[in-house]
Parts: structure tokens; C-alpha cells; sequence
């Protein structure tokens, strides 16, 4: 699909700024209001209502991928009526198995550098994501990919069971619309950041301790990626199946890593990554 997503980020930040000044946000409806509050908190729940109104919604989020060159998908953004600990829990399940990263990987190189690529899928009866989706009443996604130069990303739309399958109508008009809620996304990404994203160039922790950069330095390889894995925003438990160790492993490796480092917190070692010159 042609949308082109440069054009459609710098529509939107003119239209933020310009056409809808804070005083007027309140009156704005549709569309308009989505695109106005988009770098805001209220964004998900906006966007939520905003697509339910074409077609219901049960939940939608987005995978990162920070660099193309060294692939490794994130849970970004999350927003719906599924409770945010076990969206989050599930997402980053799914996300622990290297096939499924794969899958996302794959379908973001299948986008056009100037537009989207959308795919509709629902899981095998019996699967692991079968069980996932059933337990949380989920029955089918539609999902949205895209890349932008060295990076990409994938936000993806959950059908509940209750509300049944989308129609062919629904479906059509989910994606006229959804390129452009996609979209947003990529520009909250922008100008929010979200985990590392506003980084862009492709280091972490472990490129940083081969470089002899300050306090990485001190890292061991195995802590270096564990900081690697929570700079990219995976929780001790995804980061335990990334790893195929314990939990209680992934919370001693980062607490000698944040030892080294002298920081406290993962906000800590998110600040000192930002302040630290990344030379490579």
C-alpha cells in the first residue's frame, strides 16, 4: 500500500502544531483529534475509540525494531480493554520465541520503504498463541508493518471473540484507516520515544563494553546483553526466555550490571545510556 510514512510524520507534526492549537484540541473530533493529540497520553485510548467506531477493537500495540542490521523486536506500545499486565505478559511470551521474532522481522521487510504492508491472521486451534488468545478472548488480529530507513515497525489489532470475525467491510475499511493510525504510532515513537527508540543508531550496552566505553567496560558479556535486553524494553520474564535461563538469574545479572554502572534503576541505566557518547 502507497502511504508514504515520512510524508504522513511530517503532515501530522503541521497539523499538531498548526492547524490545532492546544486551546481548540478539546473541540476536535475523528480523525482530527487523533491526529492532534498524537504524541500525547491520551493517544491509546483516543485511538481505541476512534477505530472501534469502524470496526470494534479489543486491544493494539506495536513491535520496535531499533536496528534492521542487528533485528531484535521490543514491545513498544500498548493501549485496550485487555489489563496492561497481562497484555504486556503475553506479548513478551510471544515475543520469547526466536520463530515469532522471525515472523515479525519478515513481515516488516515485506513493506515497501515508501508504504505499509498488512496482513490478517488468527492462530492454529491447539497452538500456543491459540491458548494465549482464547484465555484473553482474543479471536483474530490485523497487523500493520513498516520500515523507515534502518529501522521497523509492526503495530498489530485485536478482534475479541465476543464481537466475532471481521467482515469483509470491516476488514476493507480497517485498511484504508489503519496505515494512518500505524502511522502515529511511528511518530509517538519520534517524538515520545519509548524505550531506546529515540537512540537510532544501532548501540547498546554490549557494543559500548567492546568499545571501552566508561563504565560498560567493566560488564561482563552476559550482563552487557542482559542491559542490552532491557534497554530494548523486555521484562525479566521475556528476557529469561530470550536468555533460556531463570528469572532469578536475569535479576542477579542486572544487579551486578547496575552495580558497575552505579545506577539504581532500569530509568537510571536509560539515562546514563542516553548522556554516554556511543562511539563505535
Amino acid at each position: 500500500m502507497g502511504l508514504g510514512l515520512p510524508f504522513l510524520a511530517e503532515t501530522v507534526v503541521e497539523c499538531s502544531m498548526e492547524q490545532f492549537p492546544a486551546p481548540s484540541i478539546k473541540r476536535l473530533t475523528g480523525l482530527d483529534r487523533l491526529i492532534a493529540i498524537a504524541p500525547k497520553e491520551e493517544f491509546g485510548g483516543a485511538a481505541l475509540q476512534f477505530l472501534s467506531s469502524i470496526s470494534r477493537i479489543e486491544n493494539f500495540g506495536a513491535y520496535h525494531i531499533a536496528d534492521l542490521a542487528r533485528p531484535y523486536p521490543a514491545l513498544s506500545f500498548w493501549s485496550g480493554r485487555i489489563s496492561d499486565y497481562w497484555f504486556r505478559r503475553d506479548a513478551e511470551l510471544i515475543l520469547g520465541s526466536k520463530d515469532i521474532q522471525s515472523q515479525i522481522i519478515t513481515q516488516i521487510q515485506k513493506a515497501p520503504c515508501d508504504g505499509v504492508y498488512i496482513d490478517r491472521w488468527h492462530p492454529k486451534v491447539g497452538s500456543r498463541r491459540d491458548a494465549i488468545y482464547k484465555r484473553n478472548g482474543v479471536l483474530e488480529r490485523v497487523a500493520v508493518s513498516s520500515r523507515d530507513g534502518h529501522s521497523g515497525l509492526r503495530s498489530f489489532y485485536l478482534r475479541s471473540a465476543t464481537d466475532g470475525w471481521f467482515n469483509e467491510d470491516e476488514y476493507a475499511a480497517l485498511c484504508k484507516i489503519l496505515p494512518i493510525v500505524h502511522g502515529l504510532i511511528g511518530l509517538r515513537h519520534q517524538i515520545v520515544g519509548t524505550a531506546r527508540h529515540g537512540l537510532g543508531d544501532g548501540a547498546n550496552a554490549t557494543r559500548l563494553r567492546e568499545n571501552n566505553v566508561r563504565g560498560f567496560v567493566s560488564l561482563t558479556p552476559r550482563e552487557a546483553e542482559v542491559c542490552d535486553l532491557l534497554l530494548d524494553g523486555k521484562s525479566i520474564v521475556a528476557s529469561a526466555l530470550q536468555l533460556d535461563v531463570t528469572e532469578a538469574t536475569i535479576r542477579t545479572l542486572r544487579q551486578r550490571a547496575f552495580r558497575k554502572l552505579q545506577v539504581g534503576s532500569a530509568r537510571e541505566l536509560m539515562a546514563l545510556f542516553i548522556q554516554t557518547p556511543h562511539a563505535t
